[in-house]
């Protein structure tokens, strides 16, 4: 008897516990959230063109019955299915950063950029030299006028002089400014013949001429790393092309919402990740589905461009990042999306139009799911458009990012979470 009241004491215990949870607690996307997996990928180092570890993150988190497939490139993607419709998700595992590209005899390392990144950001900001012997910390050396550039913006565009005893005003005028005058008005006269002509002497030969269009050449990015000879810095491990990247650290601004570098497109390889974590693949019977990881694509869709000689899609959906205005100081009439309003779809962008048809599709499957959608668009191309030439649809899927390309890329724990539901909810019912 007293081992009954014990067992329903333990019960009510229990089912108090549960009742009195919070309601508030996240939900888990999938055995491994995209959250997680984020915060995890988002540290690897992978340099457009030496994504290598990034890809085999990728290819470890994987099953081994979905028969993963790896290129030379380090393209990373996997087939369930057949039949038709053939359905390709894409998203890209490349960062922007820099490469060693010689090291003086000053023991300075001169850099050579990959990707979208601004330079002149880069000053004065904690670099990581990934050799392999292990991280190299440095400093990207500021331009003599860094401090100049920084503060132009603030300064005014004219100051005003400051007259003191060693800088006196100049003596007041003590006559009128002459106003400019006018020629005289005179009669019509008939037109001088003209001179004639004298013939020129041949001008001196000049330097052949620079091709219209060609940019001047950028200057070196110097990175700093305490050494005062070329040597010093080899001992460390440093060579030529070794990938540079900025020093990252995850910024929380809040339990949701994360700040760091290389989101995009890790939050996209994250979404893709698990959402192929969670999907049941042994129900897709009578359509073929690909998930692919690519790299290169910050430096010309090289990777979806070599996937796209052998993958024949009828419909691409390219997972990258959406550049939202939704920032205090950009403005609203273009490009924008807000944080934490779930994930988007780009209608248009500089390399695609999306079809109407396929919006509507998606905005129907979206919405029978209640997966919060925005669709918007926004400049810069995705991965989806190399496939194009062969007839697939491309259906660009976001996330609001906010400062992309920058050292703090801006995303929101509930959009990854609506483009990873999106991304299962299109696997299942897209036909």
């Amino acid at each position: 008897m007293r081992k009954a009241v014990y067992i329903i004491l333990l019960s009510a215990l229990t089912l108090s516990l549960a009742i009195s949870a919070p309601q508030g607690a996240p939900r888990a996307v999938s055995p491994a959230s995209g959250w997680d997996l984020l915060r995890k990928i988002v540290l690897i180092p992978g340099l457009s063109s030496q994504e290598g570890k990034v890809s085999d993150f990728i290819q470890a988190a994987l099953p081994s019955s979905l028969k993963v497939q790896r290129d030379a490139k380090s393209n990373v993607w996997f087939t369930v299915g057949e039949g038709k419709p053939h359905i390709l998700f894409v998203a890209h595992l490349d960062e922007l950063g820099f490469l060693v590209d010689k090291i003086t005899p000053q023991g300075t390392v001169l850099l050579r950029v990959r990707g979208g990144l601004l330079p002149q950001t880069c000053e004065a900001r904690p670099f990581v030299i990934h050799t392999a012997k292990g991280p190299v910390e440095g400093v990207i050396q500021p331009k003599p006028d860094y401090y100049q550039g920084q503060t132009a913006a603030a300064a005014p565009s004219r100051q005003p002089a400051v007259v003191t005893a060693q800088n006196p005003a100049p003596p007041a005028s003590t006559t009128a400014p002459v106003p400019a005058q006018k020629p005289p008005q005179t009669a019509a006269q008939p037109f001088p013949k003209p001179a004639p002509v004298q013939a020129k002497a041949p001008a001196p030969a000049q330097a052949p001429a620079k091709p219209q269009g060609q940019a001047p050449a950028a200057e070196p990015v110097e990175l700093y790393l305490g050494c005062s000879s070329e040597q010093e810095v080899r001992a460390l491990g440093v060579a030529e092309g070794d990938q540079v990247l900025f020093k990252k650290r995850l910024v929380d601004l809040a339990p949701d919402i994360m700040a760091t570098r290389a989101v995009d497109d890790r939050a996209g390889c994250a979404a893709l990740l698990a959402a192929a974590l969670c999907l049941d693949w042994t129900k897709i019977k009578t359509r073929t589905i690909t998930f692919a990881w690519d790299v290169e694509e910050e430096t010309g869709l090289n990777g979806a461009q070599l996937l796209a000689k052998t993958l024949k899609p009828d419909y691409v959906f390219a997972i990258d990042t959406f550049v939202s205005t939704d920032s205090p100081l950009e403005n609203k009439r273009f490009g924008y999306a807000v944080l934490g309003q779930g994930a988007v779809l780009r209608s248009i962008d500089t390399s695609n139009v999306t079809p109407k048809t396929e919006i509507r599709k998606v905005a129907k499957i979206a919405e029978g799911r209640k997966i919060p959608i925005q669709i918007r668009n926004s400049r810069g191309g995705n991965d989806g458009s190399v496939f194009v030439a062969d007839g697939a649809a491309d259906i660009p899927l976001s996330w609001a990012g906010a400062y992309a390309h920058s050292f703090i890329e801006k995303i929101v724990k509930s959009d990854l979470e609506a483009l990873t539901d999106l991304i299962a909810a299109l696997v299942e019912e897209w036909k």
